[in-house]
């Protein structure tokens, strides 16, 4: 018996103390939970673990208890019907693309999408139209997606039946999902926003809302996709907020959403077990923000507006706040101030570089982890660290003190490569989606249609998607990254990728 296993990983985990800026969105806090008179369920876990015993309800058709959390999230988020989530958002885009699209049908779909969508092209027979982002020039990252990229796919393919935008993206890039729905919709298709990373959007426009009414000039004030038009909204409520990991919501806003054929595919593709521990922990989420949304973004905002302010000081430090400004010193103190745009950062996200000091990412993100601060994940030279609701004070004010003594034990001027290793660039032909597949060697792989996609890791904009046709170019580039040592999904330890059957 191996004598290593993940309760070992969790225990020596939860005791080292560190500082968590990496999802999920509680921090692995039980404060909330506790002063809101829900600690019970982190005292007594296996108590409530249970299965759709009689008064419970149950996720296929829920009536009573379930039906109830469903009608408070649809209240509080604005939306026609909300539909909990137990399989994470995967399981969420999953039902949004397969019953917006009809088999044999169109996606538009921008190409950092997230693994799931590509599942749903395949499961559903879908054929992909991929659109992409942009990229911001001052800092080498994706951006949102432009409605002139998007105008011209609809143009192109007015037999598409929806349009499905990751917004906030991994770097946590805001697309104007406004501007897109209203594209959208002129060609009349559906828009699903994958909003996975910004389930506090909605919260965040509260707040702005609350200081319009007191006579502050917030204009384009909205960030949620929910208060933007979108048709299908997907949210894990575990990344940002208070709700255990694997947990989230649906929400349907738009009137042509066929909602029995959305909750018909969500019962396809979720499990008929669900965990009432996580459904309970999105119940208990959906209470504390209704009732404590003011005070938790109060307490971020300062939290946030506290840290942007200290590390514009810190000699060497870049920090991406779309003023198009690098370097030391350069960034806006009230980095809020940039919010009041509906595309652009979302400033809870924090996107730091040390490269000026001649640190990689990786590099950068290895000497945090040293002084016991957990990111979320490296991008090229930046790392991404992940505020949440549950983040305090403190954790900052660590962070800071972390950024300052790595600054100090690194000399200005020794500048790395700052060159993106994007390829967006490159235009890829494409085919149908492959049904089935077939592992050749990566070399043997020119012209053949790719069946998974090939994405750095961590996750962002796919190198090739499924149905784009592989070309020497692609490939060696590919080779080029897996020879620099970096992590690539969906090329195996053996140099294999999975391709179509057929030429």
């Amino acid at each position: 018996m191996k004598e290593y296993t993940i309760a070992d990983f969790l225990k020596k985990n939860a005791a080292a103390g560190d500082v968590s800026f990496h999802m999920p969105g509680h921090k692995g806090r039980n404060a909330l939970y506790d002063e809101e008179g829900y600690g019970a369920l982190l005292k007594n876990a296996a108590a409530w673990d249970i299965t759709e015993i009689p008064g419970a309800d149950t996720l296929y058709c829920p009536r009573g208890a379930l039906r109830n959390v469903m009608e408070n999230y649809a209240e509080l988020y604005g939306a026609r019907h909300t539909e909990l989530l137990v399989n994470g958002s995967s399981a969420g885009l999953i039902a949004a693309i397969i019953s917006s699209v009809p088999v044999g049908g169109k996606l538009i779909l921008s190409r950092n999408s997230h693994h799931a969508a590509f599942s749903a092209l395949r499961l559903g027979g879908i054929n992909p139209v991929y659109i992409r982002p942009e990229t911001d020039p001052d800092y080498n990252i994706a951006a949102g997606i432009s409605p002139y990229e998007l105008e011209a796919a609809c143009e192109a393919n007015p037999d598409a039946s929806a349009v499905l935008i990751t917004s906030p993206n991994y770097c946590g890039q805001l697309s104007d999902i406004a501007v897109l729905t209203d594209v959208a919709h002129d060609h009349g298709m559906l828009m699903i926003v994958d909003q996975a990373h910004g389930a506090h959007l909605k919260f965040f426009d509260y707040d702005a809302e609350s200081a319009r009414e007191e006579g502050a000039y917030i204009p384009h004030m909205k960030h949620a996709a929910e208060s933007l038009g979108a048709d299908i909204v997907v949210n894990s409520t575990h990344k940002t907020l208070l709700s255990f990991t694997g947990s989230g919501i649906l929400n349907i806003c738009g009137d042509s959403v066929d909602i029995d054929a959305v909750s018909e595919a969500l019962r396809m593709v979720q499990t008929t077990s669900p965990s009432y521990l996580l459904m309970a922990s999105l119940d208990i989420n959906e209470k504390i923000m209704r009732g404590k949304w003011r005070e938790i973004i109060k307490n971020w905002k300062e939290d946030l507006r506290g840290f942007y302010k200290g590390a514009s000081k810190i000699n060497g430090l870049t920090i991406v706040t779309g003023s198009g400004a690098r370097g030391s010193g350069a960034q806006d103190e009230d980095v809020f101030a940039l919010y009041r745009y509906r595309e652009g950062p979302d400033p809870t996200k924090i996107n730091i570089s040390m490269s000026e000091l001649g640190l990689s990412g990786e590099r950068l993100e290895k000497e945090l982890r040293y002084r016991g601060i957990i990111s979320e994940m490296v991008h090229g030279e930046y790392v991404l660290l992940m505020t949440g609701a549950g983040n305090v004070r403190s954790d900052y004010e660590r962070l800071l003190a972390a950024l300052q003594e790595i600054a100090e034990g690194y000399g200005v001027g020794a500048h790395v490569d700052r060159t993106p290793r994007s390829f967006d660039d490159i235009v890829l032909d494409y085919a149908d989606v492959p049904v089935d597949g077939v592992y050749v060697p990566l070399y043997e792989a020119v012209g053949r249609v790719l069946y998974d996609p090939i994405i750095t890791y961590p996750p962002g904009t796919p190198i090739a998607c499924p149905g784009e046709i592989l070309s020497m170019e692609v490939i060696s580039h590919i080779s080029a990254i897996l020879e620099s040592g970096e992590k690539i999904s969906g090329v195996d330890e053996e140099g294999m990728v999975k391709v179509g059957t057929g030429y």
